[in-house]
């Protein structure tokens, strides 16, 4: 680890619709001796799904105007959401591989008065955790170890898809999810759906795409069900949203599974002493009672 100060970059979802998640990552954070600047002129990420599909090169300029914003800080970027760090990753690929792109980008960039240089880190919540400077920190600062309880990690897919924009880990056999779940002193379970698609953001784009994103939600809560696990651990604000309003739809087709679904940080700052309104667990959808009473 080269930094314990990063440019905060909370996206969309974590600091409007997952706030509980926001506030578990500054306390653990600081905790943690891991420093959070407030950056005023952050913008939406701009998944390619948006303004990329109407034109490519604007909407990349969108995306990287936060890569130039960072840049100007002197800081690594953090991430809270998988989404933005594979966007963010995947606009950094594409710049620092395409000189063409970039002057594109760079043209448009200027007249917002900024420059994407090329010297910007991107790091996401998880990637600083399961640094090997930082697993040692985490092992002593566990007082409080999470031995009872069985977690089933959900990676999603933006963390680690494609491969060759992030980095984070193998996207078909990944492990460090599961290495840092059992840092807590949890189980991590291994189960069908570890590696599958929530849909996300995608399940707002119509009648269709919400169906999928119940019956996505079915298979992946009702195989980690499966195998015993008292909550689904992710990796990002939109999966815990996508699984939790998921079993809320599922209940009302009579389908109640109850499982919690937490971010890998709430986890560990159950395992670092954190009382769970500490980590936003009052604002949560669905009952968490299957974790705290295992505490």
């Amino acid at each position: 680890m080269t930094s314990l100060e990063y440019a905060l970059f909370p996206g969309c979802v974590a600091s409007v619709r997952e706030f509980g998640y926001e506030l578990a990552i500054r306390n653990v954070f600081k905790a943690l001796d891991i420093k959070l600047r407030k950056v005023e002129d952050f913008s939406c990420c701009q998944p390619a799904c948006l303004v990329h599909s109407i034109d490519y090169v604007k909407g990349l300029a969108l995306t990287s105007r936060n890569l130039a914003v960072a840049e100007e800080t002197g800081l690594p970027m953090l991430t809270l959401c998988s989404s933005c760090y594979g966007n963010l990753s995947r606009a950094k690929h594409l710049l620092d591989h395409n000189s063409d792109l970039k002057d594109e980008v760079n043209d448009l960039l200027a007249k917002a008065g900024r420059t994407y240089r090329g010297d910007v880190k991107i790091e996401h919540v998880v990637t600083v955790l399961h640094d090997e400077s930082m697993l040692p920190i985490l092992e002593k600062k566990i007082s409080n170890p999470l031995s009872k309880l069985k977690a089933a990690p959900f990676y999603g897919c933006h963390i680690f898809m494609p491969a060759k924009y992030s980095k984070f880990d193998d996207p078909e056999f990944p492990h460090k999810l599961d290495d840092l779940i059992e840092i807590t002193g949890a189980e991590s379970l291994d189960y069908n759906e570890k590696t599958s698609c929530c849909i996300g953001c995608g399940s707002f784009f119509g009648e269709v795409s919400e169906e999928a994103s119940v019956l996505l939600s079915e298979m992946i809560i009702g195989s980690a069900k499966e195998k015993g696990a008292d909550c689904i651990v992710t990796t990002c604000p939109f999966c815990i949203m996508q699984l939790e309003i998921g079993q809320i739809k599922l209940r009302e087709q009579g389908k109640d599974f109850g499982v919690p679904v937490i971010h890998y940080v709430d986890l560990l700052g159950l395992s670092m002493g954190f009382k769970p309104d500490e980590l936003g667990f009052d604002l949560r959808r669905i009952n968490m009672e299957p974790v705290v009473s295992r505490l």
